[in-house]
């Protein structure tokens, strides 16, 4: 019987690169585009090769980038092949990521035919100098414009993400934003503390004194606001960034933090499969060159992870969710009884309200552990 594998594309090109960006993107012609699809399809058939006759595709992701800035067609295309070369499960979620201001009525109408079942929109705030200062080229009007799209074509499975912390963002403009989405009734919320990643336009800012981030107790007050908000409005945290309505929690995520296995194609994709962690190269010109002249994947790592790796894996990622960390699951993979083994700082994080045990003997993380998650789990596997 074949097993489940979440599949991941990914999208390197943008209208235009934000401030606080770090992922493996960049501006390009139409022509790079198309170059650069085509090379993707290749790959798709040779992972084929490797994985159809062990997998069926129980989710797929398209991300990047922007996906929506590729031309029309270009999306028909990849999933043309995707189905040509593998098995999807009838069904399988598959998400595509949007800008609003690269959706029109013909592109969506191709992703929806296409078989995209749900889609991830970046509005990050509705505020216009915010958005300006983080360098997106969209509107607030353009975002509900393209959600209108969407739902004419069938689609209710929405998600939208937000970013909280950003310089000069005032909480009035992060509850106005939360309280935007809940009114629009998006089903599904992602919200990310700003990190300030190295050598973005935004860090650059910062060092020169252009910028100032909030202080951190403002921002912790902000993200309490969000989560106040979509709590009180019917909204699941079901993850440490992630709050959804019942029935819209993204089942490709889960495949990440449950551990389970997932092939990421295309330039940096990364990819976990039978606990050996891969990845693409992140250079498109030395991926594509290798597509083309060696007839093979550009793999620029790749690792079997250890057993204490897995086990590190597995505490951090469970921790992450509201599910929390199955002990009895921990148990039979591991042979190791984790309450007995991290007794102490258990009963320490318990005692300052960060972790609770339920009667099923998971340990979870309170609202207040989630906000200093990171401590709890490098002092576990420390």
């Amino acid at each position: 019987m074949k097993r489940n594998l979440g599949l991941y594309i990914h999208i390197p090109f943008c209208n235009s690169k934000c401030n606080y960006c770090s992922f493996v993107s960049m501006v390009g012609t139409d022509n790079e585009k198309m170059s650069y699809i085509d090379c993707l399809k290749k790959e798709l058939a040779m992972r084929a090769k490797e994985y159809n006759s062990y997998y069926t595709i129980s989710s797929i992701y398209i991300g990047g980038g922007t996906p929506s800035c590729l031309p029309v067609g270009a999306i028909k295309d990849i999933f043309q092949t995707i189905y040509k070369y593998f098995t999807v499960r009838n069904d399988a979620e598959i998400t595509m990521e949007l800008n609003p201001n690269t959706a029109t009525e013909q592109k969506i109408n191709e992703y929806v035919t296409s078989g995209v079942n749900r889609f991830s929109i970046g509005l990050q705030c509705i505020d216009k100098n915010v958005l300006l200062a983080m360098g997106r080229t969209h509107t607030v009007e353009d975002f509900d414009r393209t959600i209108d799209l969407i739902r004419d074509n069938g689609i209710s499975n929405i998600s939208a993400d937000i970013i909280v912390g950003y310089p000069d963002q005032s909480t009035r403009a992060v509850v106005n934003t939360v309280e935007h989405l809940i009114d629009m009734k998006i089903p599904h919320v992602s919200a990310y503390m700003l990190s300030v990643e190295e050598g973005t336009p935004l860090q650059m800012m910062l060092h020169k004194g252009v910028k100032n981030l909030p202080s951190e107790n403002t921002v912790v007050k902000m993200f309490n606001s969000v989560s106040s908000a979509l709590i009180k409005s019917g909204y699941e945290r079901y993850e440490v960034s992630n709050f959804a309505k019942p029935g819209f929690t993204s089942r490709h995520n889960k495949i990440y933090w449950r551990r389970e296995d997932y092939l990421g194609v295309g330039v940096a994709a990364h990819s976990c499969i039978s606990n050996v962690r891969f990845s693409n190269t992140e250079d498109v010109n030395e991926y594509c060159t290798c597509i083309r002249t060696k007839g093979k994947p550009p793999v620029a790592h790749a690792k079997k992870l250890t057993l204490d790796e897995q086990k590190e894996e597995y505490i951090m990622l469970s921790l992450r969710t509201s599910e929390g960390l199955d002990t009895k699951g921990y148990m039979e993979q591991y042979g190791e009884n984790f309450l007995a083994k991290y007794r102490d700082k258990l009963a320490e994080y318990i005692k300052l309200g960060l972790l609770v045990i339920d009667s099923e003997g998971r340990v979870r993380a309170t609202d207040k552990g989630f906000l200093v998650l990171n401590r709890i789990i490098l002092e576990l596997v420390s």
